[in-house]
């Protein structure tokens, strides 16, 4: 096991710079998440720790060894693919000991540490199949098991669940968190799916155009985010934005006439326009009112409910009552005020 130091980190292709200054630190057998939309330097980001990208400027140590210009078979670390890579023509042992092979490791040492490693991932009654007559979950844990068996000090997972449908995605990640707690090794893991994220991580690295935007737990995060983008990043459904303004001590939202929340104390004179963060989970429907119901949502314990203002805006409500209002009916809510996130409208930053 090992820890891992990014220090102003930088990645260019000729004049384009697409990762900017990274400084991280991830501690000995944490489970860190990098998580971001499509093109935001996430993947970039893990390629360069595992060796497949050079870095342009900038140092990676893992563990007491700088790595930044270390082969990637000499950084002590296994990766995990979304694709699977499995050797048709080879059994499921084959598959996980290949590498060992490959290095010239005895082979009773390899059957113990396949052995081992087949336990952890409840594979024991698959290690003659060829990997054909596997379900996509099971290809998986078989390429999990081709890294552990290396034992490396460091795990890169890179979308490894993006292949596989809904309800086998929860599996693994139950299996994913379960093995991180008995192995105890360091992964860091990729993916575009905040609910991934919020689920494993222990430290989430949220990425945005090759720049980190916060790094925090996932509660903190969701709870505390520092500026307009991780609001809307984290949590499910996405939090509702509506525009309000500082009028003395009291801030008034225009699309919302009954809500009145207190302007911060030490608020910039200046500052006259707010934006304000309502997460669904902090509104609740109440009675009648001016906001037109759109569209219902009914998921089974919970429904989701899509709401227009007479200014247009939308907001999203999640419910959990048994009755809910139809389509087109007008109503009013009651928000949660202290749970309400200020944000300033041109920085996008955190007014507190």
């Amino acid at each position: 096991m090992a820890s891992l130091k990014i220090k102003n980190a930088t990645k260019k292709y000729d004049d384009l710079e697409v990762i900017h200054g990274i400084d991280l630190d991830i501690q000995d057998g944490e489970f860190c998440v990098f998580v971001g939309p499509s093109g935001c330097g996430k993947s970039t980001l893990l390629r360069m720790i595992s060796g497949l990208e050079d870095v342009t400027s900038g140092a990676i140590h893992i563990g007491e060894n700088d790595v930044t210009s270390m082969h990637p078979a000499d950084r002590g670390i296994a990766m995990v693919f979304q694709s699977y890579a499995l050797y048709p023509h080879m059994t499921v042992r084959e598959n996980m000991g290949f590498g060992l092979k490959m290095s010239k490791v005895p082979s009773n040492e390899i059957d113990q540490k396949v052995n081992e490693a087949a336990s952890i991932l409840h594979l024991e009654e698959y290690l003659d199949r060829k990997p054909k007559t596997l379900s996509g979950g099971q290809r998986q844990r078989v390429a999990i098991g081709r890294s552990i068996v290396r034992g490396p000090e460091v795990f890169l997972f890179d979308e490894p669940l993006s292949n596989l449908d809904a309800e086998l995605r929860v599996e693994m990640r139950v299996e994913i968190s379960r093995l991180h707690r008995e192995l105890g090794t360091t992964i860091i893991y990729v993916t575009h799916d905040q609910v991934e994220a919020m689920t494993l991580a222990d430290k989430i690295v949220i990425l945005k155009d090759g720049l980190i935007q916060q790094v925090g737990s996932p509660l903190s995060l969701y709870d505390d985010p520092e500026n307009v983008f991780v609001a809307g990043f984290i949590g499910s459904p996405t939090i509702n934005f509506v525009q309000g303004r500082v009028n003395g001590a009291k801030i008034i939202v225009p699309s919302l006439e009954s809500l009145k929340l207190n302007a911060p104390k030490d608020i910039d004179s200046n500052q006259s326009e707010l934006l304000i963060g309502l997460r669904p989970q902090h509104i609740q429907i109440s009675g009648s009112g001016d906001l037109e119901v759109e569209f219902t949502e009914a998921l089974g314990d919970v429904s989701y409910l899509y709401l227009k203002t007479p200014n247009g805006e939308r907001i999203v409500v999640e419910s959990r009552d048994d009755k809910l209002p139809k389509t087109a009916a007008k109503v009013g809510i009651k928000v949660d005020t202290s749970r309400a996130l200020l944000f300033d409208p041109k920085t996008e930053l955190r007014v507190r």
